[in-house]
């Protein structure tokens, strides 16, 4: 028989095999995660699976940098986005299983940009955004990320950092931390005096 003074405190990182009804039964406190394109690429590349093929991981940072940027333009609303959209881990893990299956179907050959395409605009995150204005900015992130010259180091990721050209995982965490702490509000292509528009949103 269980003391009735008996608490207890348990802390988890997000988890597939997490019990829902022990979630739904515990009284529940969740932090705020630290804002910014570096802090959120840090925690969203911890829960990708990267492999020893370069492609592949290439993919899964790209996805992660894509996954960032969305995220973080929430801050802009109504400008960025024309409201608040729940971009969650769950979209982050949909897109890596989306990835890591068409990978598979080419073999190491040229990613199917139009099949990629169609499956993150049309299913996992334009499936949550019910606006025309933020479905084509979706669309646009989409297809300025998700390219050849972006996996072969042509063009760096929004005109910042450059894909690493190799499997190893330090490569892309030394990357990540040459993001700037603070966030321009070029990065999202947002003009620079968005900050004005919002604060003055807010505080209406």
């Amino acid at each position: 028989t269980p003391d009735k003074k008996f608490r207890l405190w348990l802390t988890s990182e997000p988890h597939a095999k997490f019990p829902s009804i022990l979630l739904q039964s515990s009284l529940k406190i969740t932090y705020e995660t630290p804002p910014g394109v570096r802090n959120n690429l840090q925690r969203t590349f911890n829960y990708v699976t990267p492999s020893q093929d370069v492609q592949h991981t290439q993919l899964l940072f790209v996805l992660s940098w894509f996954h960032a940027l969305i995220q973080e333009r929430r801050k802009y609303i109504p400008q960025g986005w024309s409201k608040y959209y729940e971009f969650s881990f769950g979209d982050l893990k949909a897109g890596e299983l989306t990835l890591s299956a068409i990978h598979a179907e080419t073999k190491g050959g040229a990613p199917q940009w139009q099949k990629i395409f169609g499956i993150l605009e049309n299913a996992i995150y334009g499936g949550r955004i019910d606006n025309e204005f933020d479905v084509r900015v979706l669309r646009a992130y989409i297809e300025r990320v998700f390219k050849d010259q972006i996996l072969k180091g042509q063009e760096p990721l929004s005109g910042m950092i450059p894909v690493p050209q190799s499997a190893n995982v330090r490569d892309y965490v030394g990357m990540i931390n040459k993001v700037p702490e603070f966030d321009a509000p070029s990065l999202f292509g947002l003009p620079a005096n968005i900050d004005r528009s919002v604060q003055r949103f807010n505080s209406t």
